[in-house]
């Protein structure tokens, strides 16, 4: 266990670093766009979120996982709250998903879905040999869980919605949720999407993104942000053009966060895509790894859970940069600038480290 803990933090430590110079070549040219901030805002503020988050794990991995079952009703009420109040902040971008404090700002739904892993976690460890039941394993953790799902998709982020119901789906069918009835929700969460797509329901930005990946899979001809990825992946060929020496992140939107997968192919090539990815494989691996050896139900199914979150937001961030997905919104984890997924990310492999130390050989 401790091999593998150890093993964790250093390929953590690697994705991190890599991230905090790509960060920084992608995010220093925001400072020639008003409101013109230094050009080391972005990598200042993710140092910072680091630290935090840091302190955050520190702290997880010290406290006993198993008390996290007796606080989920407390939790639950927390991330609601959290997602009620930014609804009475500012809009930014048109939305409202940030609650600003000074220069800093916090995204609840990052925190969800963390708070979804350990809701969850607690929720199959006390129906255990019951999740089968179309009712238990299904049904009644959707039901409770809603509420979160509504919030979030009404900010709007449709791609954290997504993510968040994802989530759901695979834990309940690691905790023994019939593959059938998970096929048969994924199936209605899909015709609602195109339902509410076809109904005018979703946001004109939304119905935008939508509209162009359709396009996209039909014709071959996509929008401009995917046009603008492709091209910087492209461009950077076998080795990439090396440090900052990007050209497409000038044109590229959210280049620091959406598409920052697209600015890295093309400073590091094929080689550093490849790479990047070996790293992230390897991380999953070892996390896996931890939750192959531990017999808890509770312990087993969150880290599986955490893995499982870590794998699908990197291939949602590196399918939208790669054209295969439309623009989700969602970050590369321990890479893209947001300090709130960097502080949840970092909290929630907290409880893994402590149970893996909780359950050594």
């Amino acid at each position: 266990m401790e091999k593998s803990t150890s093993r964790i933090l250093i390929l953590l430590s690697i994705i991190s670093a890599i991230g905090l110079i790509t960060l920084y070549s992608a995010s220093y040219i925001m400072t020639y766009r008003y409101p013109y901030p230094p050009p080391d805002y972005y990598l200042i503020h993710q140092i910072v979120a680091m630290v935090v988050g840091v302190a955050f794990m520190i702290f997880f991995s010290l406290f006993d996982y198993r008390k996290h079952e007796s606080y989920t009703g407390i939790y639950y009420i927390l991330t609601i709250v959290a997602l009620i109040a930014v609804f009475f902040s500012s809009r930014v971008a048109g939305s409202h998903r940030w609650i600003s404090i000074g220069s800093y700002s916090i995204q609840s739904s990052e925190f969800a879905k963390i708070f979804l892993l350990v809701y969850l976690t607690a929720y199959v460890n006390r129906k255990n040999g019951e999740i089968g039941t179309f009712k238990e394993g299904i049904v009644d953790p959707i039901i409770r869980l809603f509420p979160i799902y509504l919030l979030v998709f009404f900010e709007p982020d449709l791609g954290t919605t997504i993510l968040l119901f994802l989530i759901t789906l695979v834990v309940l069918y690691i905790a023994g949720a019939k593959l059938l009835h998970v096929l048969g929700v994924i199936g209605l969460g899909v015709l609602g999407i195109l339902g509410a797509y076809a109904t005018g329901l979703l946001h004109a930005y939304q119905a935008e993104r939508l509209t162009s990946f359709f396009t996209y899979l039909i014709t071959g001809s996509s929008n401009y942000q995917a046009n603008m990825a492709l091209s910087a992946i492209n461009s950077g060929g076998l080795f990439g053009s090396g440090p900052g020496g990007s050209i497409y992140k000038f044109f590229l939107p959210v280049q620091f966060s959406d598409f920052i997968f697209a600015v890295f192919g093309e400073e590091f090539g094929l080689i550093g895509i490849i790479l990047i990815m070996i790293l992230y494989y390897m991380l999953i691996r070892e996390i896996v790894h931890i939750s192959l050896r531990v017999n808890d139900i509770f312990a087993k199914v969150y880290i599986t859970g955490y893995a499982f979150l870590i794998g699908i937001q990197v291939l949602f961030n590196a399918g939208v940069s790669l054209g295969i997905l439309p623009v989700t919104g969602v970050t590369l984890p321990f890479f893209s600038y947001g300090g709130s997924s960097i502080i949840a990310l970092l909290a929630g492999l907290g409880i893994v480290i402590n149970i893996a130390y909780s359950n050594r050989d």
